[in-house]
């Protein structure tokens, strides 16, 4: 499958909220119920600002006109205003209870990282085009991003039962550095180990990355 990598626009976000709710609707359903149509608002919510103020580092897969991947590299920071306006979405869609539940539920699988690092998180390609290379091709363009605004490793955690991704990420060159357990987890998600993974990078002079295909 021949596909486009590039940053995201503020169009692309309706493509990048079907995505990730196509990829993660069993966690969806665990943290906001079964309301896929608010998960999606609620999901195009938190890039827009970012998004709208230039950041590049919400990634997409393009196939002919159509999001069919996408990756988030963090820190992903967002304005008090920005926050605000997210609140203000969730607390309408979903309620004061139901986000109360929600925000413990993410703290969960929350990681806080470090300026330094390209922190990879909501990798997520479209069920009819899983097995056509498109995760790689997000991570090849995520690691370029990362070495040119100079961070000093790509890192993420994902859960130890999670083969293919692991696979993916492995092939990508990050290794797992650390196995931790929790049985909060497991009484939430089911999943109680997950894997650290890292890979250093060298620093490479600021170059302009090219779409790929």
């Amino acid at each position: 499958m021949i596909v486009k990598i590039r940053p995201a626009r503020e169009v692309d976000l309706p493509g990048v909220a079907a995505v990730l709710q196509d990829a993660f609707s069993d966690k969806m359903r665990i943290i906001f119920g079964d309301q896929p149509a608010k998960v999606r608002t609620l999901l195009e919510a938190v890039y827009i600002g970012p998004v709208r103020r230039g950041y590049d580092g919400v990634l997409i897969a393009e196939h002919a006109g159509r999001v069919v991947g996408t990756l988030l590299i963090e820190p992903m920071d967002h304005t008090p205003a920005e926050s605000r306006v997210y609140e203000n979405i969730a607390v309408r869609e979903f309620g004061v209870p139901r986000m109360l539940l929600a925000s413990f539920l993410l703290w969960l699988v929350g990681y806080r990282p470090a300026r330094n690092e390209a922190y990879i998180s909501d990798v997520a390609v479209a069920s009819d085009c899983q097995g056509e290379s498109v995760g790689q091709q997000l991570m090849t363009y995520a690691e370029q991003w990362a070495r040119d605004q100079q961070r000093a490793r790509l890192t993420l955690w994902v859960a130890a039962s999670n083969e293919p991704a692991i696979h993916l990420y492995q092939k990508s060159g990050l290794v797992i550095s650390e196995t931790r357990s929790s049985w909060l987890t497991r009484l939430a998600y089911g999943i109680q180990e997950w894997h650290f993974m890292e890979k250093a990078l060298t620093p490479s002079e600021p170059s302009s990355l090219i779409t790929r295909t």
